[in-house]
């Protein structure tokens, strides 16, 4: 059974980004799992205290109740049934995370989230820090960031996937495959060459070779380029890029695209959801 897990803080950033992972699991027929985690000297804002005093937070857990806000947009909903878990922990929320996570009592695909352009207090920014790199090196899960302003229809008709070209992104690359394939979507494997040196074809060539999975809606595209982010952008909006997926590693040449820099000119520019595989 596929599972999506769906961190939240109860923020309308978090509501919004529900919208999105709801079309997604119903999409995929999956059941999404509402993830929230308190800690008692913790203070929290009017909004998410009025949430707690609705759904007795202290006694969640044995009242096996349900989130009001999403009920009300699962209800509203007119994309079909779909089949939602909530699970409420104590503790500090990244730590209670992973702990949920290694405990595998629920297989976790993917993990969906929402982000905002400023600020600090996000769950997306959370995973931008040091330590949770850590948790993520150790659960080992896709995580998509949802701008504020983007909406879903259900629908990826194109996937953009940023490579160098090594062998360790032949995997991660796969996986993506197959949910291009879920989705029927458009897969765009592009490379921008920013060193102008001797031709990338052979490169190109060599990995694609290397691949086991085969999509005929795949493309690979390398770029020349001079201002990455701005022939990111522009690749995007012309190609109408529905999500950005790239690599959260050090030693590969897009570790610096997963930034706060990169994010807020996605985010706020063209508010395309951004996905990080993370890999050794």
């Amino acid at each position: 059974m596929k599972n999506i897990l769906f961190p939240t803080d109860f923020s309308e950033i978090s509501l919004n980004a529900f919208a999105y992972a709801m079309a997604y699991a119903q999409k995929l027929e999956a059941t999404l799992i509402v993830y929230h985690s308190y800690h008692e000297d913790t203070s929290v804002d009017e909004k998410t205290q009025t949430i707690y005093d609705k759904i007795d937070i202290d006694n969640f857990r044995n009242k096996k109740d349900k989130f009001p806000p999403f009920e009300k947009l699962i209800k509203a909903s007119k994309k079909g049934n779909l089949k939602v878990k909530y699970i409420v922990d104590q503790g500090v929320f990244v730590n209670s995370l992973f702990k949920y996570v290694a405990k595998r009592d629920d297989k976790i695909e993917i993990i969906i989230m929402g982000t905002r352009n400023t600020g600090n207090s996000s769950l997306f920014n959370i995973f931008m820090e040091t330590d949770t790199i850590k948790i993520l090196e150790e659960i080992d899960k896709p995580v998509i960031a949802v701008p504020a302003r983007a909406k879903f229809d259900g629908e990826l008709n194109n996937l953009m996937f940023l490579v160098d070209y090594r062998n360790e992104e032949i995997i991660p690359l796969e996986k993506l495959t197959k949910i291009a394939k879920e989705f029927s979507a458009q897969l765009h494997v592009v490379h921008f060459d920013l060193a102008h040196g001797e031709s990338i074809t052979p490169l190109m060539n060599k990995f694609k070779e290397n691949l086991t999975v085969k999509y005929k809606k795949t493309k690979f595209i390398s770029i020349d380029s001079i201002n990455l982010k701005g022939s990111l952008t522009e690749y995007c909006q012309k190609n109408e890029i529905d999500m950005v997926c790239l690599l959260n590693q050090e030693r590969n040449l897009y570790q610096r695209l997963f930034s706060f820099s990169l994010a807020e000119d996605l985010i706020n520019h063209i508010d395309i959801p951004v996905m990080a595989i993370y890999l050794k």
